[in-house]
């Protein structure tokens, strides 16, 4: 059996943090630096992967550079392509016009005007981490990314991803938040993932699942 460990780490405060960032590319503000250099502090890893989005790629650079660490950007791990939405103020997203407050209630059956479906960046995100956990076994990877993606990921995790909308709102997750798992290969070459833990730094949550 071998095994593969991810530590996700949430990108800290963007610019336009008012917006529904997507693919949307604003730079983190100064807070949100700092709010990562505090979540990646006493982290243990081998490689970085990072989205390719600058206020992920920006700081992954930096703390591989800081490491001397091998940085991988991968696209898989952008956050959800919301089309027409992407960008704008979500307050005013809300008025009904929109549709956006459907697409909440049930993100699998709606999409995002000329953007992403949520079986979409599901499937993205579960290929590459197949990809990664054979390239990489027995290693510690630190993925930073979005959290649209850690909350597909924990909705997966915990095989919930069909009931309701918890990628979207039934999960809280600061900037900079972690969420760990690893990934086993049993004899029979299937995956098996397993839910370690999740820290939203500001609210001191944590929660441990497994070993």
């Amino acid at each position: 059996m071998s095994y593969c460990q991810f530590t996700l780490l949430r990108h800290g405060l963007p610019e336009q943090a008012d917006c529904l960032l997507g693919r949307t590319n604003p730079p983190l503000t100064a807070k949100g630096w700092q709010q990562m250099q505090r979540s990646s502090a006493g982290l243990t890893f081998d490689l970085v992967v990072s989205s390719p989005l600058t206020r992920c790629h920006a700081f992954a650079q930096h703390l591989a550079q800081q490491h001397n660490s091998q940085l991988i950007v991968d696209s898989d791990w952008q956050e959800l392509n919301f089309g027409d939405w992407d960008g704008q103020v979500i307050s005013t997203l809300w008025d009904d016009k929109y549709g956006y407050g459907e697409y909440w209630k049930t993100p699998f059956e709606l999409t995002p005007p000329n953007g992403e479906t949520t079986t979409e960046l599901l499937q993205r995100l579960t290929s590459s981490i197949e990809r990664l956990s054979r390239e990489y076994a027995g290693q510690q990877l630190l993925i930073i990314s979005h959290s649209g993606v850690m909350r597909m990921l924990l909705a997966w995790l915990l095989n919930s991803t069909q009931q309701g909308n918890p990628h979207l709102s039934r999960v809280q997750l600061e900037h900079a938040a972690l969420l760990q798992f690893n990934t086993y290969i049993d004899e029979t070459d299937n995956l098996w993932p397993q839910l370690q833990g999740l820290s939203n730094p500001s609210i001191a949550l944590h929660s441990q699942v497994g070993n």
